[in-house]
Formats: C-alpha cells, sequence, structure tokens
C-alpha cells in the first residue's frame, strides 16, 4: 500500500513564530545531514510519537521545550492524511491528537485536538486492514492480544541504538514486551495466519470451552453415583406405597429400567392411585432390611479406616526401624576397620593377630553387619507395595463412605420423619406435590439418553470443531510461515552482496523465536549474528534484513504495512561521534570507511529499483555529501550545519 512520509512539522510554542516543515520525496533516499545535536535522531521518535505511540520518546529540553504540537503529513493512495499529537509537558504522553484528511491538505498555523490517540489507533487499525480478533484466544499470557498496525512499526525504523546492535534485530525489540508481541504476530505478518484463520480460533476456543462444558454435564448425569440408585429407588417404592405403581424393584435391576419405570409413573395423576395395605407394610419392611443394610456397610466402614489406621503407624514404624538399623550399622562399622587392621598385620596393642579370641569377637560383630545390612536392604522393598495396599484401603473407605450416605438417604426419604408430612402423607394433595418432584427430577435424568438434548449439542458442537480444525491447519500455517522465510532470507543474500559484510556468500536463516539471523558457513556451522565481530557486519545484515522484509510486505497481498524506512544515522559504525560545540564538526574519515558508507547508500539505490513497487528511505546522518552524493536516487532534505541549523529554529529557543 501507499503510506509515504511527504512533511515532518513542528508547530512552536511561541505565538509570534510559525511552523517549521521538513518535505521528503517519494521513492527516494531521502538525506539528512549535519552535525552532533541538531536533532537528527529525534525524527524517528516525532513520527512514531504521531503514529500513536504509548510514550513519547522525543528528546527533552530543546525540542520538547520548544513545541507545542508534532506532525507528520501522510501520502496515501487516494488522499494525504495529517496526523497531530500534542507535547506531553511533564507527562509520559497524552492523547489529544489532531488529525486532517483530504485530497490537498495545507498545513494550519494552530492545531487544536480534534481527536484521541486511541481513536487515531482504531482508525489507523481499520486502514492497514489489521484483524480485530485475538491471535491465540487460547493464551493466557498478556501481550497475546490483536494484532495492530503499531506491532509493524518494528520493520519501519532503525534508531541508532538498534541499526548495529548484535542482539536486537527491531525497533523496540529489545524490551521482553514488545520482543514477545513481535513474536506472536509473525504468523500474521507473514501472512501465514490470515483473518480468516484468527476468527476460526477464536470460534474454535469458544465451541471447545463449549464441549468441556457440554461434556462435563453429561459426565455428571452419566455418572450414577451409589446415592443416585438409591433415590431412584427410594422413589419407586413411595410410589408403590401411595400405589403409583406395582413394580417392585430387584437388587440386580440395570439403572435405565429403573428410569423407564419412573418414566411410566410420572405420566400418572394423584387420582389414579390405589392404596394397598399390603404396600404400606412392605414399606416397613424394606427400612428395617435398609437399615440392617446400614448396619453392615457401618461395621465395613470402620473395619477399614481401623485397617487405614493401622497400616499409617506400620509405615510410620517402617521408617523409624530403618532409622533404628542405620544407627547400629554406624556403631558396628567400627569393628570392620578393627578387622582390616588385625589381617593388614599390623603391630596395633588393640588387636593382636595370635589372639584367636579377638579375631572370632570381631567376625561376629562383621557378620552381625551383614545380617542388619540385609534387613535394612530388605526393608526398602515394603514400602512401594504397601502403598499400594494403602491406596486400595483408601478407595474401599471412599465407596464405603458413598455406599452409606446414598442408603442413609433413602432411609430418610422413606421413612418421612417430618411431622409436617407425615400427618398428610396418603392425601391427593401430597400425591400431586411427589408426581410434581419426581417429574423435575426424570426431566434431570431423562438427557442421559444418546438421542438426548446434550447429547445433540455436543455432537454438533464436535462437528464444527472438526470442520474449522481443517481451516486453523498448524501443518499449513507453518509451510506457509517457513515459505515466507525462505523468501526473506534470499532477499537478505541478495541484498548482503552490495554491503561491507565478510562472508557476503554466506547464506543466513531467520529464526523468528529468536528475533535474530543465523550466518550459515561453508563447514555448516551456524552463528548467531551476535557470534560474529565487527559492527559493520551487524550494520549491513540490519539494513539487509530490514529492506527484505519490506520487500516481503510490499509483494505480498497480506498484511498493509507503510512503504518507508528511518535509518538514523547508519555511518556510526565508520564514523566516530563528536562531542564538538562547533557549529562544522567535519571529521577526517579514511576513504576505505568513505567507500563502506556509500556501499549502504549504494545498496539502498539499487533496491529501489530492483524492487519495482514505492519505497521511501529516509537517512539522517553525520557523513555529507562528499560520501554519497554521487549515489544515484539520493535526495538531499535539509544540511544542518553552520549558520544554527537545526531541526528546531534557533528563534523558537529563549
Amino acid at each position: 500500500m501507499k503510506f509515504l512520509i511527504k512533511k515532518i512539522i513542528l508547530w512552536p510554542k511561541k505565538d509570534d513564530q510559525t511552523y517549521r516543515e521538513i518535505t521528503f520525496e517519494p521513492e527516494q533516499i531521502n538525506v539528512i545531514t549535519g552535525s552532533s545535536r541538531t536533532g537528527k535522531s529525534a525524527l524517528i521518535p516525532i513520527v512514531d510519537y504521531c503514529l500513536g505511540a504509548q510514550k513519547c520518546a522525543i528528546p527533552v529540553d530543546t525540542i520538547r521545550n520548544a513545541c507545542a504540537w508534532f506532525g507528520v503529513l501522510f501520502e496515501l493512495d487516494r488522499e494525504q492524511m495529517l496526523l497531530c499529537r500534542k507535547e506531553p509537558g511533564l507527562k509520559a504522553s497524552t492523547s489529544e491528537m489532531f488529525i486532517l484528511r483530504g485530497n490537498d491538505i495545507g498545513i494550519p498555523e494552530t492545531i487544536d485536538s480534534n481527536i484521541t490517540s486511541d481513536e487515531v489507533k482504531n482508525l489507523l487499525n481499520e486502514l492497514f486492514s489489521m484483524s480485530f480478533l485475538e491471535l491465540d484466544p487460547s493464551s493466557e499470557r498478556m501481550g497475546s492480544a490483536r494484532p495492530s498496525y503499531r506491532d509493524f512499526m518494528a520493520f519501519l525504523f532503525q534508531p541508532q541504538n538498534i541499526i548495529a546492535n548484535s542482539e536486537v534485530l527491531f525497533y523496540k525489540a529489545d524490551t521482553t514486551e514488545h520482543r514477545q508481541k513481535l513474536i506472536d504476530v509473525f504468523p500474521y505478518a507473514l501472512g501465514a495466519v490470515t483473518p480468516k484463520v484468527l476468527a476460526a480460533r477464536l470460534e474454535l476456543a469458544r465451541l471447545r470451552k463449549q464441549k468441556d462444558r457440554i461434556q462435563r454435564d453429561i459426565d455428571t448425569i452419566r455418572n450414577v453415583s451409589e446415592s443416585w440408585k438409591q433415590e431412584v429407588r427410594a422413589w419407586i417404592s413411595q410410589a408403590r406405597e401411595l400405589g403409583l405403581t406395582d413394580y417392585e424393584p430387584k437388587e440386580d435391576d440395570a439403572f435405565d429400567v429403573l428410569i423407564n419405570e419412573i418414566s411410566k409413573i410420572v405420566e400418572k395423576n394423584a387420582g389414579g392411585s390405589e392404596l394397598s395395605s399390603q404396600r404400606i407394610t412392605d414399606i416397613n419392611r424394606e427400612l428395617i432390611q435398609l437399615r440392617q443394610e446400614e448396619r453392615t456397610v457401618s461395621s465395613e466402614l470402620f473395619l477399614l479406616q481401623k485397617r487405614h489406621k493401622d497400616m499409617l503407624e506400620l509405615m510410620a514404624s517402617i521408617g523409624q526401624y530403618e532409622a533404628s538399623l542405620q544407627i547400629q550399622l554406624q556403631r558396628l562399622e567400627i569393628s570392620s576397620w578393627l578387622r582390616s587392621l588385625s589381617s593388614e598385620n599390623i603391630d596395633n596393642p588393640l588387636v593382636s593377630i595370635s589372639s584367636t579370641s579377638v579375631r572370632e569377637e570381631l567376625d561376629k560383630l562383621c557378620n552381625a553387619i551383614s545380617v542388619i545390612e540385609q534387613t535394612a536392604g530388605d526393608m526398602k522393598t515394603v514400602p512401594a507395595a504397601f502403598e499400594r495396599e494403602l491406596q486400595i484401603v483408601e478407595e474401599e473407605i471412599a465407596i464405603h463412605t458413598e455406599r452409606l450416605n446414598a442408603i442413609s438417604l433413602r432411609i430418610r426419604e422413606e421413612s418421612r420423619t417430618k411431622a409436617a408430612d407425615a400427618d398428610q402423607k396418603y392425601t391427593l394433595n401430597a400425591m400431586a406435590r411427589f408426581l410434581g418432584r419426581l417429574e423435575a427430577s426424570f426431566k434431570t435424568y431423562e438427557r442421559i439418553g444418546k438421542d438426548s438434548e446434550l447429547e445433540s449439542m455436543l455432537e454438533e458442537t464436535q462437528a464444527r470443531i472438526t470442520e474449522l480444525s481443517r481451516e486453523v491447519n498448524e501443518s499449513d500455517i507453518r509451510r506457509k510461515q517457513d515459505a515466507a522465510i525462505a523468501f526473506i532470507n534470499q532477499k537478505i543474500g541478495e541484498i548482503i552482496q552490495d554491503l561491507d559484510v565478510e562472508h557476503p556468500d554466506s547464506p543466513v536463516e531467520f529464526e523468528i523465536k529468536d528475533l535474530m539471523l543465523k550466518v550459515i558457513h561453508e563447514n555448516g556451522r551456524k552463528d548467531y549474528l551476535w557470534e560474529i565481530g565487527s559492527a559493520s557486519n551487524w550494520l549491513a545484515y540490519h539494513v539487509a534484513t530490514i529492506l527484505a522484509f519490506q520487500q516481503f510486505f510490499q509483494k505480498h497481498d497480506g498484511v498493509a504495512v507503510p512503504n518507508f524506512l528511518i535509518f538514523d544515522q547508519p555511518s556510526q559504525v565508520y564514523f566516530p561521534q563528536l562531542g564538538s560545540d562547533k557549529e562544522d564538526d567535519t571529521i577526517a574519515v579514511s576513504d576505505e570507511d568513505k567507500e563502506a558508507v556509500k556501499k549502504v547508500f549504494s545498496a539502498m539505490s539499487s533496491y529501489i529499483k530492483r524492487v519495482g513497487h514505492s519505497v521511501q528511505i529516509i537517512i539522517t546522518e553525520h557523513a555529507d555529501e562528499d560520501v554519497w552524493g554521487t549515489v544515484e536516487g539520493v535526495h538531499l532534505v535539509e544540511r544542518w550545519r553552520g549558520e544554527g541549523k537545526k531541526l528546531v529554529p534557533l528563534s523558537w529557543l529563549d
């Protein structure tokens, strides 16, 4: 897309002064050359600030003391756009901005805020066709939000502290937050992940959560515990007592059979009941059986609890016994030492070789050590099997506890101990209420079936997940990403041929996870950029990488990225930085270094002619025209040397 810098404009704080503008040419290498401390390095922060940077990085003191507003006039395909932002004063930044759009914009003399920085960001995100969906909706990591045009500033700016940095390739990638976000956004930037894929990912994340929720509901319902089984049996018993069914459940009846009988009962009404004395007395017998079963299970649970306690005590005693064995071993080890002395024929008054009784006693002690060591070794095998047995006992305790709770629940249901219900137990109203409760509970149990609403929802959700998974094909994403990186690696290799580098023929690999280049040597060894010496090498690879990425963005119909690049003082590797206060601080530089700097300009000139699309390059430089003046396509914007020529006019200063 076309998004070039037409002008950079500054508005003064003094009312009697007019604005200052710097004009740039499209499809050329625009150079601002000047002495130290003239404001050259402020151009990148000014452009970035007007493009919605979170913080104002424009240098304080002279520039910010003199300027009230900063602005950039951009040239687009069918219009111009003026974006201005107010100097933040004592704050880190301000949201006050000004925007003007039109075919041929005139620069206003004064500026008043008419838009916020957040509104500008939303507008530019739409202009650059950025997706408003999250990069990875399943990620809980901070920073993994939706892509923004702000992420692509990393590919546009090469400030002085980055352009020859051995460990950082991209703008602001020296901070953890920006670095991680840039890594996350790379698949999107390379076109491997499209807005359609992001939409599919978002829906996938939502559907997977929905599927898990449905599955949990189904598992909860299907995982029919002993309590539920007993509860259903209690309902059937009450229905028999109230004359609503003749069915008598057996112990081995399947749960589905019980549910089927419940379905028949809920279809009846209170008026259709037929009370029977036999059924009422049967309930009492069932209660007696339940109480007997309760006592039996309670007794078994008590025995299990006692066994569990004994096993825990045994485990503790095993540990104590092992500790005591170790103490005995330590005490008896002296006998082995004494026997070794006797066997070595050492003249020791404590051990005499001729003393048979002493040797026999030592042998007894050493044999005791062997027995204790064997015992200690045997004890080490006990805990492994013991742990398994302990786990079985704990599982049995859990089963018996659940069973006892279920029996107690059924006893409470069938005994109907509440006095408020006892005197109305067999009335039509009581039967109607019972049928109402039974019908409500049955609807829950009914959802267990294969044709239930939950099962249908699960099948539909899974089908949609399968369909979306084909769209979010991770192997296809990796293939596209690898193809894009291969193209960029090739272009870096082509551009590096024209630059001052030690191994111009060595291919390179860009690593997304490290945001760094690897240089592949003839012997197959791969070295990261920081493993290669010389700042001239680092500079060359930085320039080649940024140009290669710009070529990729403009050539491929993926993400729309501005087609301007700003390099701040690439010659710093060869030109020493002076601290002089002179108006003209010319530097004596060797012809070899001048030629190396000229190569940078020549490589950029060849790049602009070769790529076949519009690219604007802006360079702020210490080097003067004697270095790059003969290079084709270089346009001198301004020279800030002598007579007080700087970014900020002297008349603006107090």
